[in-house]
């Protein structure tokens, strides 16, 4: 039988890119596991109506993504990170992390002597690190640096029964990407309700003629989220994020726009190497790809802090 759990939840808001992330810092399910791996399984069996409690109304609302910050499990970290979106939880996002830095600097601020701190976060997917720089004593910009996404597939082309054949590529971030010219669509990054109906279309077909166990990914992801990319400049690329349902985002996404980049740099339209501008109708990331390895860097502000009466029921 579920167990009723009640208390206080603080939770601290950051506007990152058009995203708000919500990183919830205490009055967190209380976890057995004892390193991140394990104890993203237990969030995911045992705490499903958390996720909610943060996310959907009355504490939060259709722009809110939350990630769960909990005290490290080595030593040598900051802190454990867990996402807790809208969808689903999973090991990290670019975005979540670069919150979570922000917040663990910001309570240190007072004791750097330094305007940038690297903070090391574990994930489920092994320790990550971001850049925050602080300016006076607030923190505005977080870099995250990461390893290269995988291309998958490279500017194949997928059949879609009502759109024809179109090119694209998938990429897995750390989650699952299509990335696709909208030029190819014939449509314009401002028509909401055709990209809601192309991502539809595409999730679903891409998800058939490229099964993700083909290239052993997918986890919580049945299919792939989609970036829809348009090139504005030589290095300056508007994108809009969908879900496989159509959902569209303010914010690009750490892990989304290094998957157009990598998709871009693939087909040619981008010159390897190169800091390039990602830009969403929410804000914008610089992204970088050196090698196997990459950067994603963007503006951060914290903007409220809330306490939240914690009322959920968890599996025993």
């Amino acid at each position: 039988m579920p167990k009723k759990h009640q208390g206080q939840t603080v939770a601290i808001d950051v506007d990152l890119a058009g995203d708000i992330l919500r990183v919830a810092v205490s009055g967190l399910p209380k976890l057995v596991s004892r390193n991140a791996a394990s104890a993203l399984l237990e969030l995911r069996s045992d705490h499903e109506q958390f996720r909610g409690f943060l996310n959907l109304p009355p504490n939060g609302n259709h722009l809110i993504n939350s990630c769960l910050l909990y005290p490290p499990f080595e030593q040598c970290t900051d802190g454990a990170l867990f996402l807790a979106s809208q969808f689903a939880y999973a090991p990290y996002a670019g975005t979540a992390l670069m919150a979570a830095a922000t917040i663990i600097a910001s309570a240190k601020r007072q004791a750097l002597a330094k305007d940038q701190q690297v903070v090391a976060l574990e994930t489920a997917n092994g320790v990550m690190e971001v850049q925050v720089t602080r300016t006076d004593s607030v923190m505005t910009h977080a870099k995250w640096f990461t390893v290269k996404p995988k291309l998958l597939i490279n500017n194949q082309i997928l059949n879609l029964p009502l759109s024809g054949n179109i090119p694209v590529s998938l990429v897995d971030a750390g989650l699952p990407y299509l990335v696709v010219d909208a030029d190819y669509l014939g449509i314009s990054l401002s028509e909401r309700q055709k990209l809601t109906n192309a991502a539809i279309e595409l999730s679903g077909a891409a998800s058939k003629q490229f099964p993700m166990s083909n290239f052993g990914i997918g986890g919580s992801y049945g299919k792939y989220l989609v970036m829809f990319s348009s090139k504005s400049g030589k290095n300056h690329i508007k994108t809009v994020w969908a879900s496989e349902k159509g959902e569209l985002a303010n914010s690009a996404g750490g892990t989304g726009a290094l998957s157009v980049v990598v998709a871009c740099e693939g087909n040619g339209s981008l010159s390897p190497g190169r800091s390039v501008t990602i830009e969403a109708p929410g804000g914008i990331f610089e992204c970088q790809v050196v090698g196997q390895f990459a950067t994603v860097s963007a503006e951060v502000r914290i903007v409220a802090r809330h306490s939240f009466p914690s009322f959920y029921y968890a599996n025993p």
